[in-house]
């Protein structure tokens, strides 16, 4: 085959490799970043390493966004996921929720030069059980398509807001939900 515009490397993972290479890549790339961290993910429910990786980022000043849908077509996820926004948000990370019908990108594009693009979302289940592949992308050509499109899909989004209001049952469920994490 000939040789491509953009160097690329696959990386797969699943329940039979314990080293969890695409959950390592996702977590080495993050607190690789010096200047940005834009992640689009239908499915955000983190593991704490990766937690820890998206907050400290942005603590150190980097520009860190998250884009999730608003609905993922599992209430318990979106509960999930939603259970992670004030941690977030009080650390510095604009968290996106998209308005349009469907979000399925999973994205990760940090600052000008790497992307990991692929089947697995940001969650427990594709980090540790489901058999799942990426492309980790590098080069300022692929990360300026990609910084396209998830500006695009921020058109489409509404900023979650610091001291957002949520009633008391909804912030219940959402707690309990994160409790079921591990196996999100």
């Amino acid at each position: 085959l000939p040789d491509g515009t953009h160097p690329m490397q696959l990386v797969t993972s699943g329940p039979d490799n314990p080293e969890e290479p695409i959950h390592r890549a996702h977590v080495f790339a993050i607190q690789s970043a010096r200047e940005r961290v834009w992640l689009t993910t239908p499915y955000f429910v983190p593991t704490e390493a990766a937690m820890y990786a998206l907050t400290s980022a942005a603590l150190r000043g980097l520009d860190v966004r998250l884009l999730v849908p608003e609905k993922s077509d599992s209430a318990i996820v979106t509960a999930a996921a939603r259970s992670y926004f004030d941690e977030l948000i009080h650390s510095g990370v604009k968290v996106y929720e998209y308005q349009a019908r469907m979000l399925h990108s999973k994205t990760l594009v940090v600052d000008d030069n790497m992307a990991i693009i692929g089947t697995a979302n940001f969650d427990n289940r594709s980090f540790r059980l489901n058999y799942e592949v990426c492309a980790i992308g590098y080069g300022a050509a692929l990360n300026g398509r990609l910084e396209e499109q998830f500006m695009t899909d921020i058109s489409r989004s509404r900023l979650v807001e610091m001291d957002r209001k949520q009633a008391f049952l909804p912030r219940l469920g959402d707690s309990v939900a994160r409790l079921f994490s591990p196996l999100l």
